[in-house]
Order: C-alpha cells, then sequence, then structure tokens
C-alpha cells in the first residue's frame, strides 16, 4: 500500500483485529507444485494486487474429472473519481458509502463450501477443477492499468484497476494443471458476473480445442451511459474488451458479442431476482443519486429487468434465463428480492418450473439450455 495516514473509515476495527489470526489460520495453502486433487489452495501470482496495491490471490482446487470451472467473485463498481474514493470494506465504518470491495483476503476461503462450490453429491461440479478470482479492483475483472483520484482525506492516490492482468497472470498457472478440459463453465456473480461475461472471449481463446463452454451471468445488469469510455478510459482495459462496449447495457453489449462471434460454441446464460435489492440500489443511485435500499429501487429493477429480457431474448435468441422471486430478509418491508443464487443454498432449495438453478444449469452445460421463470416478470399484466 502506498504510503499515507490511515484515516478512521480505513482503520481495522477492534473485533476484526481480535479475529484476524484465527482467520488467518483458516486460509487455504499455498499451491504446491503437485496439488492435491479436492484440496483449496491460493495462487499468488507475482506482482499482482488489489485496488490499493496489496498482493493478492485466486483460489483453485484440482478436481478429478477434467473439466473446469471458473468462478469470477462480485463486489461493486468503480467508475469515476466519486467512487473510486468510496472504497467499502470491513474497516468502513459506513459502508453503505462504500461502490467496491477492498480488504477481502480474511473472509474469501470460508464461502468455498456453499452452492455451486459445495462437496456433496447433490453438486453436479463437484468434481470438477475450480477457480475462482476474488474481487478487489473494482473494474469487473477487466481493467489493467490506474486510474487517479483525490481520496476523501484530501490525499492524492491511485486504484490499481488490474483485474484482467491479474486473471491473465493467474491463468498462467492454471493452464499447467489444466490444460485442455473437456468442459468449461465460466459463471460469477454481481460484479462478477460482468467479470465472466467479458473475460468469456479470451478463456474461450485460451482453451481452443474445448468444444462445450457455457457462460453464466448471475444478477449483474445495469445501465450506465458512458460504460465504452469507463472501460477505455477508467479501467483502461484491452482493446478487444473495449471494443465490443457500444451502449449503455455493457452486459448486453458482452453477452450479444459472444453469441455472435462462438456462436453454438458458447452456450450463454443469465439469471437474476426480479427485484434485485443490491441492483435496484445501484440503478436508483444512477437514475436520481439516492444510494439506498428502497422500495423504489426494486420497482426500478423489475423495470429495466424486463427491458433488459426483450432486448438480450431478441439479440440471443438462444439464450438461457432463470428469473427467481427469493424474498431478501435483510431488507424487510421494502419487497426486495435476493442479490444472486448460484453461490448459497438457495441455488438448490429454490425451485422455479420444478427446476433448481443448479439442475438447470448442469442441463444447460449438457445442450438443452431453457428458459425459466419469465412469468415472474409479467405479474399483476393482462
Amino acid at each position: 500500500m502506498a504510503d499515507f495516514k490511515l484515516e478512521s473509515w480505513e482503520r481495522e476495527p477492534l473485533w476484526l483485529k481480535l479475529l484476524t489470526p484465527f482467520l488467518k489460520k483458516k486460509r487455504f495453502p499455498a499451491l504446491p507444485s503437485v496439488p492435491k486433487p479436492g484440496q483449496w489452495y491460493r495462487i499468488y501470482p507475482e506482482r499482482c494486487v488489489d485496488a490499493n496495491g496489496e498482493r493478492t490471490y485466486a483460489d483453485f482446487q484440482l478436481g478429478t474429472e477434467n473439466k473446469l470451472l471458473v468462478y469470477f467473485s462480485g463486489g461493486g463498481l468503480s467508475w469515476n473519481e466519486y467512487t473510486a474514493a468510496r472504497q467499502e470494506s470491513l474497516y468502513s465504518k459506513n459502508p453503505s458509502e462504500g461502490f467496491y470491495m477492498v480488504h477481502v483476503d480474511l473472509f474469501t476461503d470460508l464461502r468455498m463450501n456453499t452452492g455451486i462450490f459445495e462437496n456433496r453429491p447433490r453438486n453436479p461440479f463437484r468434481n470438477w477443477s475450480k477457480l475462482v478470482f476474488n474481487y478487489n479492483t473494482g473494474d469487473f475483472h477487466a481493467g489493467d492499468g490506474d486510474f487517479p483520484y483525490r481520496a476523501l482525506d484530501g490525499s492524492q492516490r491511485v486504484v490499481h484497476h488490474h483485474g484482467f492482468r491479474n486473471y491473465q497472470a493467474v491463468m498462467e498457472i492454471v493452464k499447467r494443471l489444466v490444460s485442455a478440459p473437456d468442459c468449461l463453465l465460466i459463471t460469477g456473480c454481481s460484479g462478477g458476473a460482468f467479470g465472466a461475461a467479458l473475460v468469456a472471449d479470451d478463456l474461450a481463446e485460451q482453451y481452443p480445442a474445448c468444444e462445450n463452454i457455457t457462460c453464466l451471468a448471475d444478477s449483474g445488469f445495469f445501465r450506465l451511459p458512458d460504460w465504452h469510455g469507463i472501460a477505455k478510459d477508467v479501467w483502461h482495459a484491452p482493446q478487444k474488451i473495449v471494443e465490443r462496449i457500444h451502449s449503455d447495457n455493457i452486459m448486453l453489449d458482452a453477452l450479444t458479442t459472444l453469441n455472435q462471434k462462438h456462436g453454438e460454441r458458447i452456450k450463454c446464460l443469465f439469471s437474476s431476482s426480479v427485484r434485485d435489492g443490491f441492483l435496484g440500489r445501484m440503478m436508483q443511485y444512477v437514475d436520481s443519486g439516492t444510494f439506498s435500499f428502497s422500495n423504489a429501487g426494486g420497482d426500478l429493477c423489475y423495470r429495466e429487468l424486463q427491458q433488459f429480457c426483450d432486448e438480450l431474448r431478441k439479440a440471443v435468441p438462444t439464450v438461457g434465463l432463470y428469473f427467481f422471486d427469493v424474498p431478501d430478509k435483510k431488507q424487510k418491508r421494502l419487497d426486495l428480492t435476493i442479490h444472486c443464487i448460484i453461490g448459497g443454498e438457495f441455488a438448490y432449495s429454490y425451485q422455479q418450473s420444478g427446476m433448481s438453478v443448479i439442475q438447470w444449469l448442469e442441463k444447460a452445460v449438457q445442450g438443452d439450455v431453457r428458459q425459466i421463470g419469465l412469468p415472474l416478470l409479467h405479474r399483476g399484466e393482462g
């Protein structure tokens, strides 16, 4: 990290200081030259850093099947000087002011036993090799440069939007362990959903012999007027990513281009809850400057999702869809639904049209791509 005074919003709280020794013991070990199948490890590529310049890593588990699951984690977005200065972490006194996550190290490894990662017979992907890109660069895993900004304490600082650079360094290592998978599943949640859609083309190029590729973007869409300029001038994304972004809907651009370039080789999928509180909060901020959970944000998300679904089905008629309506119990009385589904218990316990999202995803990987939950987008109509 650069040399500057830590303000109160950056200092590690006392409760976290007390937990830190315990959490450090729970970290996965560093990847050895000969990893054991079924064991999680951390990959620490050289010169890979997070937004603040701190060392970063990815998690990897070698499977017993010649199949690879690549997961991009989520955690918000930095797209200008204002958002760059408002990071969110466990150190923050007011996390409602934060737009993107940093300091993710202590807790990420604890989630690798739920949802699509769990090691139980009900998970059809349990024996696959799994690669998890943690997210702490604020750039949808697509950045390859630095962005200067003025911090809240008045100092001049830099966000290291190195998401894509970090991804490339990790893949150099993973390709030595999984050189030619029979199947490739690229997925992610929230900010990682955008990452999956934006980086899938490069992953397909990394494995040119793989003909069974599936890309699932879970709970990631919203409009901004200048996504192209953000990718180019803020994240400094590679040209091959920048050139495919041309509208206010970066997810639509990414999935459309992916389908146009690869056709049946890559099955494009999208999932979302219908009144996603987190997406609604971001949409409401872009729309009116209000950054909070609200019923109005849920309404806005619902309307935007209807429009996006229509546009996506028109642009990619073969797209797989899964919409869900699990209430968000953390936001009581706001009529909001949860954010993301594939990483937790609802991936198995919730069903729409008699099918869980994991069952829907498994069928898609096998070539049976379905559109599930469309009636949820048209409640009260007609």
